[in-house]
């Protein structure tokens, strides 16, 4: 076809035929694009976070896995470096429970939570840098993995602090509430012991009478 195309057919072909094909191509381009830009916002986010939580003198660690996004992920792997250490004598808790996760599917929202320590002293050795790496499959994909990976200062994370029974608030206001009743049973007891005066007086007026 070009074979034949002179100098005009040419001129026509690049000032009317490029522009098309490159609006095409450019069209083309804009709709993939987008179409991974939709999918990746609706792409499962799966991370796992720490939680320090003190109440009556108890410190409790806690370890929860969650799916921000908004599809299914199945979890491949879950590493923890270093592994938790518990500290001597407790046993009872698995802190590395998540390292099991193999085909693990989680929805959208939801979460799961584990303690992985309790105690007067928390009952587990902190690290300056414990990272965390997680491999999931979307559902909508299942040749690749998305990987998360990042690490956490557990020495300096903050410590939620809970009211409890033994916080000073609540052991000021309990000493309040119990004042307030015992003056209110001395002021009744007051009132009582006006009331028999002033009957013995008014017997002794009426004798002397």
């Amino acid at each position: 076809m070009f074979k034949n195309f002179n100098t005009e057919n040419w001129l026509s072909f690049w000032s009317i035929g490029v522009p098309v094909i490159l609006s095409a191509f450019g069209f083309i381009v804009s709709l993939i694009l987008s179409f991974f830009s939709d999918r990746n916002k609706s792409r499962p986010i799966i991370l796992i976070s720490i939680e320090k939580h003190h109440k009556n003198g108890i410190y409790s660690t806690y370890l929860k896995i969650k799916n921000y996004g908004q599809t299914i992920g199945t979890i491949k792997s879950v590493k923890i470096d270093p592994l938790y250490t518990p500290m001597p004598n407790n046993t009872e808790l698995e802190p590395n429970g998540f390292t099991k996760f193999k085909n693990f599917p989680i929805a959208p929202g939801q979460s799961i939570t584990t303690m992985i320590a309790t105690g007067q002293n928390a009952n587990v050795v902190s690290s300056k840098e414990r990272t965390f790496i997680i491999k999931y499959k979307p559902d909508f994909l299942k040749l690749f993995s998305y990987k998360e990976k990042y690490s956490i200062d557990e020495e300096h994370y903050p410590t939620i602090f809970s009211d409890g029974n033994f916080t000073s608030e609540n052991r000021l206001e309990k000493l309040n509430e119990d004042l307030n009743i015992q003056l209110s049973q001395v002021s009744n007891s007051i009132t009582l012991v006006g009331r028999k005066i002033d009957n013995i007086r008014k017997d002794n007026e009426e004798v002397t009478k």
